[in-house]
């Protein structure tokens, strides 16, 4: 499988699927997919996520980048694991999340605030770091960032969407997540062409995959 880092460097975008009911998870990977969203997260933040990681590695299988997100303890990590998630992402910096990440041979984005535990996120093996809440922190943030830390990959998550997803690119951001922007239907009835055009458009505002 394509390294983590080089995936986000070519892609941009990862897609975050929470409170997506599990037997939807499919078709909404599947519409993803088909506007040119290639990195997938399943969040693990209610009961939701755990049955929809095992449906999505069900339907799509081994080759499908499939991570599991909101993982803030080591028992989470190993369900997650074995799950099937190839890559683990936390909501901030969880020292033995990370260590259990590099100790499996997992990838990991590691979610992180202030410049410190920015840096200490990519010692402990962060393949890029997951800048959250990017929308408080604002793009500037961003730009600020590469002075010191020219050489830190920084995933920007939290309030991207098609407006504001260049503008993190452009202040150096390697890519960016982006959940509620592209969940967001009624699961009772989803729009799945609605979904589609969201997805199209935010592709657009990143550019194609290099």
């Amino acid at each position: 499988m394509t390294d983590l880092l080089t995936h986000l460097r070519r892609t941009r975008l990862l897609a975050i699927l929470r409170g997506v009911p599990p037997q939807h998870v499919p078709k909404l990977i599947e519409t993803l997919l088909g506007a040119g969203i290639e990195l997938f997260e399943v969040a693990l933040s209610d009961d939701l996520g755990l049955p929809g990681l095992r449906a999505a590695r069900a339907a799509f299988g081994p080759a499908l980048p499939l991570g599991a997100g909101t993982v803030v303890t080591p028992l989470l990590a190993w369900q997650a694991h074995q799950a099937g998630a190839t890559f683990l992402v936390t909501p901030h910096l969880v020292p033995e999340v990370n260590a259990y990440a590099r100790e499996q041979g997992l990838g990991l984005l590691s979610g992180a605030f202030s410049p410190g535990e920015i840096n200490a996120a990519y010692q402990q093996g962060s393949a890029a770091v997951k800048v959250f809440p990017a929308g408080v922190l604002g793009p500037e943030y961003f730009r600020q960032l590469r002075g010191p830390y020219p050489h830190l990959p920084l995933l920007a998550v939290g309030g991207v969407d098609a407006s504001n997803i260049r503008a993190y690119l452009d202040a150096g951001a390697v890519g960016a997540g982006i959940g509620g922007a592209l969940t967001r239907t009624d699961w009772n009835n989803p729009d799945w062409a609605a979904l589609g055009r969201t997805a199209a458009d935010i592709r657009a505002q990143a550019g194609e995959p290099r």
